[in-house]
């Protein structure tokens, strides 16, 4: 799945993040494009305090303008639906 949050700004583009990880299943990737240095952080942040593995694929256009570019995996172990990580008994 790829989503774009390009021209949002935070705390919009983590809640989009958020709800996009709640579809997916362990070993799904969520790409996500945007061009708000801070929601990079706090999408980074999030994932990171949820137990969801996080690449950065980050690549400047040409033309001067920053944009980023995150592989979010959905893990085994995590739930995406609350980013709580599963106890096995």
């Amino acid at each position: 799945m790829h989503i774009d949050v390009s021209g949002m700004v935070c705390p919009q583009p983590v809640s989009i993040v958020r709800r996009c990880l709640e579809e997916l299943e362990p070993g799904d990737e969520l790409v996500v494009t945007g061009d708000y240095p801070p929601a990079e952080r706090s999408i980074c942040r999030t994932c990171y305090k949820h137990g969801y593995a996080v690449t950065d694929a980050t690549d400047d256009d040409s033309d001067g303008a920053e944009t980023f570019t995150l592989r979010i995996r959905v893990t085994e172990g995590v739930t995406p639906s609350t980013g709580e990580t599963r106890h096995r008994n």
